[in-house]
């Protein structure tokens, strides 16, 4: 590793309690590359390289490169390494719907349980520019698991800013820190949660748009696995999606879906 990759990754990494390791490794990488510190197309070091600079594991290190490959800021060449993409990731247009109301027509009913909900005080470099704040402006970051007859088929994690939300009204502060909560764990059998979208929806109406998404294949690596029942390295289809309200980006989201439960047909409106 040069000098001047070793001092843009080098230095504590900076988690504020909210964001977890392998995202701060994932933000330091990306800060790296829109710097030019890691070049377009060159080869990024090692693993081992990488947790010595930034002080983590080369398990945290492994997470946020498999991020990064989802997003395509880098790629990996069997037998060589991974190096940084040839062109930075861009978006492609297509119609946006919550991901329960998707998944519902590939079977039957499915079920959101949220696993996480929290106002991070900062955000990725991706992450915020999707959602049109700074990196150090607040942000929800919420996940949650899609079940179908009990059995995990998706996982969706949302992100939309903090500070644009609150003036949303406090109606749509609670759609978003309390959809997911699953009210069958609270002894109500013939309720769910939903996702952060569908709920924002459902007290604003349908106000949000035009949306962008990204269809991929990745692997859920072990944190993610774990909570979908699938080995690390289990191939996945991952919807990454944005939306826009009053004309700013507002909404992000990253679906893992496992396959052997959905199949998903995509259809395109002819153009006028």
């Amino acid at each position: 590793m040069d000098r001047r990759t070793e001092a843009a990754l080098a230095g504590p990494l900076e988690t504020n309690g909210s964001l977890p390791l392998r995202v701060a490794v994932y933000s330091r990488i990306t800060e790296a590359i829109r710097n030019g510190s890691l070049p377009i197309a060159s080869l990024l070091p090692s693993e081992s390289e990488l947790g010595t600079a930034m002080g983590v594991s080369r398990t945290v290190v492994r997470e946020a490169l498999m991020l990064l490959e989802e997003d395509r800021f880098v790629r990996s060449r069997r037998g060589i390494g991974r190096f940084v993409a040839d062109r930075l990731p861009h978006l492609g247009l297509q119609k946006i719907r919550p991901i329960e109301e998707l998944l519902s027509e590939t079977g039957p009913t499915v079920h959101v349980r949220r696993t996480q909900t929290a106002l991070q005080s900062a955000s990725p470099a991706f992450t915020a520019d999707a959602i049109g704040i700074r990196t150090d402006e607040a942000s929800w970051f919420l996940e949650s698991v899609i079940t179908r007859e009990g059995a995990p088929i998706a996982l969706i994690q949302e992100h939309v800013p903090g500070d644009r939300l609150s003036r949303l009204g406090e109606a749509a502060v609670a759609a978003v820190s309390e959809a997911g909560v699953d009210a069958n764990a609270q002894g109500d059998a013939g309720a769910a949660g939903h996702s952060a979208l569908a709920a924002l929806i459902a007290v604003l109406g349908p106000i949000f748009g035009p949306g962008e998404t990204d269809i991929t294949l990745g692997v859920p690596g072990a944190t993610r696995g774990k909570l979908l029942g699938l080995p690390a390295s289990s191939p996945v289809l991952i919807l990454t999606q944005t939306l826009d309200h009053d004309g700013r980006p507002f909404y992000l989201s990253k679906a893992l879906i496992n396959t052997d439960f959905v199949q998903l047909t995509i259809s395109h409106a002819v153009q006028s």
